[in-house]
């Protein structure tokens, strides 16, 4: 049903009852069922709860979202999809408040919290929008750091740029299809990616969301290149599988290293067919050697396909289970790659695979399932435990981006996290570091250990 403002129409009649008598004050709290919040509606509310910033799509036009408890998480991140995550769906709707910011208010990440909230419950003319008389002094989260790998350790970072693109790469072509409007725009991007990839600190870098024009002196490639050279920690290289472009999507898949630590061995592949003509973007799949150990393993980039323009029916249309549109796609994308990793590596002389990307999937959702079904550990869960998060999603947090490992890479690795600096933060907002928000997922992080050799392998 459409959201209306409650009105009086019609009226013949009226009178006054008082003047100057002071608004009468409701005690609320979340959860809120609809019926709940439009009792509320017109009317002077007090929130007595502690309330979390959890939405913040809207924060540069002076509107957030707060939550009872903690930030919301997506329903199959938790739930199982089906009749489970309906019910997670419909609890997140009754636990949130969209709150109208008073005029200067200042820059408000996800998680920050505020200790209670007096306004109205009014109405903006589309939905209920809670206008606080004014916002109790906030609780910000701690901003996390990550530090360099230990010595002698490898960095293999998953990462999504926010569609990097470059324009004409000589200063001029802008807007593009997609990215930055303006020069100043993408001078903008690539210096907040320049200082947040100073403190990463990679090695390996499996990148998405990259310009899909070559690798040319016009490239995005080749700007993204010169990126990570100016970042510190170089030489840096890119392996160019053969051909133009990598599929036919705008967007595209990316691995880069330091070649003074790893040394590209063999060609690199490309998987193409099936889900991955027109679906997902084709993975980039190298095989690499560890100079300083000699010990090999294969990487793979992906990015799987999203949840946007539906079909209306079939097995990829909304199965109104909570995994969206385009699930068997995304599921078939994980059944197709992994026996073709499998069976490179073995080509290669090597049991190590790992598999990075955005996986456009929760964490309870099929695609995820699959790859544990096909043998790949979750680095991150493994290693730091959940809950986790790599996106924001209208409102929810949840993990859309991964570092999947066989049995005997995951034993090689020290270290794995999600470093949360991108989806907690407003975008076209001050931020208090340059690296915040360089893009709109946060980068997976694993650190390897190559230095003892494993009789597994």
């Amino acid at each position: 049903a459409r959201d209306t403002l409650t009105a009086l129409v019609n009226v013949t009649q009226s009178a006054v009852c008082g003047e100057g008598v002071a608004m009468p004050l409701a005690e609320a709290a979340l959860p809120l069922t609809a019926r709940q919040r439009e009792a509320l509606e017109g009317m002077r509310v007090r929130f007595g709860q502690d309330l979390r910033v959890t939405d913040i799509y809207k924060h540069r036009y002076g509107e957030i979202t707060l939550a009872a408890g903690d930030v919301l998480r997506v329903p199959t991140e938790i739930q199982e999809p089906g009749d489970a995550a309906l019910r997670q769906a419909s609890e997140n709707a009754d636990r949130s408040l969209v709150v109208g910011l008073p005029e200067d208010s200042g820059t408000y990440p996800a998680g920050t919290a505020f200790a209670g909230l007096l306004g109205v419950m009014a109405h903006d003319g589309q939905k209920q929008q809670f206008r606080p008389e004014a916002l109790p002094e906030p609780e910000f989260p701690a901003i996390p750091s990550l530090g360099p790998p230990s010595a002698g350790h490898v960095r293999i970072v998953s990462a999504n740029l926010l569609n990097f693109f470059n324009g004409d790469g000589r200063g001029g072509g802008f807007p593009n299809a997609r990215g930055a409007d303006t020069p100043e725009d993408f001078e903008l991007q690539k210096a907040r990616l320049r200082s947040a990839m100073g403190l990463i600190r990679a090695d390996l870098l499996g990148i998405q969301e990259l310009e899909n024009d070559g690798f040319g002196p016009d490239s995005a490639a080749n700007d993204f290149l010169a990126l990570l050279e100016e970042s510190g920690g170089g030489p840096w290289r890119a392996v160019q599988p053969p051909g133009e472009r990598i599929g036919g999507d705008v967007i595209t898949v990316g691995l880069f290293y330091r070649s003074d630590v790893l040394e590209p061995v063999g060609a690199p592949a490309l998987l193409s067919g099936g889900p991955f003509d027109g679906l997902s973007r084709q993975p980039l799949a190298q095989v690499f050697r560890d100079r300083a150990s000699g010990e090999t393993f294969l990487v793979a980039s992906n990015h799987l396909k999203s949840k946007g323009r539906c079909p209306d029916a079939g097995e990829n249309a909304d199965q109104e289970d909570g995994q969206g549109c385009w699930n068997a796609a995304r599921t078939a994308s994980v059944e197709a790659q992994v026996p073709w990793l499998e069976q490179l590596a073995d080509r290669a002389g090597t049991q190590r695979i790992l598999v990075l990307g955005d996986m456009n999937a929760w964490r309870l959702e099929d695609p995820i399932r699959r790859f544990r079904e096909l043998g790949l550990v979750d680095l991150v869960e493994r290693l730091s435990g959940l809950p986790q998060h790599s996106f924001l999603y209208w409102g929810q947090t949840g993990t859309l981006d991964y570092a999947f490992a066989s049995e005997t890479l995951a034993a090689k690795a020290r270290r794995a996290v999600i470093w949360n600096i991108n989806a907690s933060w407003p975008g076209g907002m001050d931020l208090p570091e340059p690296w915040l928000r360089m893009a709109d997922h946060d980068p997976v992080v694993v650190d390897f250990d190559f230095s003892h050799s494993s009789t597994s392998d």
